[in-house]
Order: structure tokens, then C-alpha cells, then sequence
């Protein structure tokens, strides 16, 4: 596959959403092989959907993620690392979940992930994917605007 998210990890110092920090990389040939790991893709950060019901119930209850054995959570949105970043602060997350960058769409782009609008060119669509040590047992897109099949309770009834 040879894709790497980039990311930004929270540290308390840089808690602030206008603080930034040094971008590092997730290998997913190497992290996905080893790991459970809830992948959650967003059309953009900071957008209605994706901020007023998709994510936030996956800040509140990462809990119950960890307790079925998941390793990582990760967001990812076609926007920069640092967008992602100021995105998961604003949010209320303080580090349990990865805000990534799938630089390109290029991870995206490996299933039928994408998205196309006239206004916002393409970008990552909306979906979750759970990866159990580098087997996907779970991968499913929206059919339209609302938040089903990508949602917490999908993810939490297929782990």
C-alpha cells in the first residue's frame, strides 16, 4: 500500500487550536498489520455534518472502543494535518483519537471512498473502516448526507 497519514499528535502544551506542532507520520502498512484500528473518514473538517453529529459521539464514547479491544481511532479528512489538528482540538479531544490527513485522497482512493461535488472537488466521502491486524472486516460509505452506516453505534455493533 505504501500510504502514511500525516498527523499532528495533541500535547497539552499545544492545546490551544491555534498552537500548532510538527506533523508526524501513521504507516499504515505497518500500523493496520499489527493493530485494531477504527478508520472514520469525514468530506472535510469543520464542516456541518462532520462536526455537529459524525464525530463528536466518537470523542464521547472512545471509551466503549477501547473496551472491544481497538487499538486507534483515526479521522481522516483530505484537509492538511494542521487542519486536522485544530479540527480534533476544537472538538474536545485531548489526544484519544488520531486527526490524519489522507494527503491526495490516496488512501481513500484505494476503495470506492471518494467523493465528487462541483463545489468542493473531490475528497474523501464519508465512511468507517475497521481493520482487525490488517484484515478489513468492516467497510462501509454513505449513501447520502446522514450519519448511518459510519456512525459510533454502526462501528461499535460490528466490533
Amino acid at each position: 500500500m505504501g500510504i502514511k497519514f500525516s498527523y499532528i499528535p495533541y500535547r497539552e502544551e499545544n492545546s490551544s487550536t491555534v498552537a500548532c506542532g510538527i506533523p508526524v507520520f501513521y504507516d499504515c502498512d505497518k500500523e493496520l498489520a499489527n493493530k485494531k484500528v477504527v478508520i472514520v473518514s469525514v468530506p472535510g473538517s469543520f464542516t456541518p455534518v462532520c462536526t455537529g453529529n459524525h464525530i463528536p459521539p466518537y470523542i464521547e464514547r472512545i471509551s466503549e472502543l477501547k473496551a472491544k479491544g481497538v487499538d486507534d481511532v483515526i479521522v481522516i479528512a483530505h484537509n492538511d494535518a494542521y487542519v486536522q489538528a485544530a479540527w480534533g482540538k476544537a472538538l474536545g479531544d485531548r489526544g484519544n483519537i488520531i486527526f490524519a490527513c489522507d494527503k491526495d485522497c490516496a488512501f481513500s482512493a484505494l476503495g470506492d471512498f471518494l467523493e465528487h461535488s462541483k463545489a468542493m472537488g473531490t475528497r474523501t466521502a464519508r465512511y468507517a473502516l475497521i481493520v482487525d491486524h490488517g484484515k478489513i472486516t468492516y467497510a462501509e460509505k454513505e449513501p447520502d448526507l446522514d450519519v448511518t452506516v459510519s456512525g459510533i453505534d454502526a462501528v461499535l455493533n460490528n466490533l
